[in-house]
């Protein structure tokens, strides 16, 4: 996503930077002296710029941005290219550079997203073997390609026998994920644990004809029971405002923005909202709308 500022900070022209926080801000009515209030995501640089003006009254909050699969140029062996200024192509999760023949030829698996990494295949032996040792196999080959070959950073790496789905679970940048080991054709690889391996959240006060959900997250509650909450309004009138989910402090003071350009479906955006804020617990769903 692009900073919406005008103007650089050194005034030579457009900003060309990549939004990476949300900026909260108001301009004063010189007529009745009322504020009008703003939200826009803007660049590090840009957002560091205005909240240094005393009369834009401005605060920044972390963004984060959904990338749908048609933002890219393409995706090759596990690798998200993206345009880059100085090669032909760029991995958007690794930072990889090279050409599209070059990561379709010399690549296999992406260390940035360990989902990518799901090519591998049990030997014929391992087929004929119990469930604990196929398990426990597919967890070290996995290993030992994902991370001591393509260097992934996982942390908090759990080997499990007895899960006949699963041979081992592992977090990569505050992500829960898991090796499948019953993969079509014989494969096993990483996939995202479904709402961080938590239950799935139960979805209370179904209204029909709903304008705005409202998440509610495991460990995101005060010692007081307060709890943080994010909305999203895809019923809003305006377009920019059903693309955002903000994620609000127990006392309503916006923490952090989620952005979903273009309108996509209810499994797409509530895993977005998973990854950028954590597991859901509950959904809450409501004909008014909470600003």
């Amino acid at each position: 996503m692009r900073c919406s500022t005008l103007r650089s900070t050194d005034l030579s022209g457009e900003c060309l930077g990549t939004a990476s926080q949300f900026m909260l801000y108001s301009t004063r009515n010189p007529e009745d002296h009322s504020r009008e209030y703003h939200r826009d995501p803007v660049c590090e640089p840009c957002g560091e710029s205005f909240r240094r003006r005393p009369a834009l009254q401005a605060r920044l909050v972390p963004l984060h941005v959904y990338m749908p699969e048609s933002a890219f140029i393409e995706i090759v062996e596990g690798h998200r290219l993206v345009q880059d200024p100085e090669h032909e192509s760029r991995c958007f999760d690794c930072g990889t550079t090279g050409s599209v023949n070059w990561f379709r030829f010399q690549t296999n698996g992406c260390s940035g997203r360990p989902e990518s990494i799901e090519v591998l295949r049990h030997t014929r032996d391992m087929l004929q073997a119990e469930l604990p040792e196929r398990a426990a196999e597919s967890a070290r080959l996995w290993w030992d390609y994902a991370v001591d070959y393509l260097h992934t950073h996982v942390e908090d790496w759990r080997v499990v026998a007895d899960d006949p789905h699963y041979s081992a679970f592992f977090t990569f940048r505050d992500r829960e994920y898991g090796v499948r080991h019953d993969l079509p054709g014989y494969r096993f690889g990483a996939e995202k644990l479904p709402n961080r391996g938590c239950p799935m959240p139960s979805i209370i006060d179904d209204q029909p004809g709903y304008k705005q959900a409202v998440f509610y997250f495991h460990g995101r509650e005060t010692d007081s029971g307060s709890a943080s909450f994010a909305t999203w309004t895809p019923g809003h009138a305006n377009v920019t405002d059903r693309e955002q989910i903000i994620l609000y402090a127990p006392e309503g003071q916006i923490r952090e923005v989620l952005c979903v350009p273009g309108l996509w479906g209810w499994d797409i955006t509530t895993g977005a909202i998973c990854d950028a804020f954590g597991a859901i617990s509950h959904i809450k769903l409501q004909t008014r709308i909470y600003e």
